[in-house]
């Protein structure tokens, strides 16, 4: 157990590293991961005010935003080269 766990940790370590350089590149990366915080704010609220959502529905609103978001980096970091 106690080597699975050092695995772990050393996985998620690299994957850090790995999403803090693509961070830096992708610059609206940002903005997509506040508007999927906002959203599930939004929907935590609505469930306790009555309204469901279903879990595709989120599925789509979230992978939506971070599509977005990574697509209009990877689009102004194409302009800016192409300038």
């Amino acid at each position: 157990v106690f080597t699975s766990n050092v695995f772990a940790i050393a996985s998620l370590r690299a994957l850090y590293s790995v999403l803090a350089k693509l961070a830096k590149d992708l610059e609206y990366l940002d903005t997509a991961v506040g508007g999927v915080l906002g959203f599930i704010g939004f929907k935590l609220i609505g469930e306790y005010l009555g309204y469901e959502l279903s879990e595709i529905a989120s599925l789509g609103v979230v992978a939506s935003m971070l599509s977005v978001g990574v697509g209009a980096s990877l689009y102004k970091k194409k302009q800016d080269v192409s300038s």
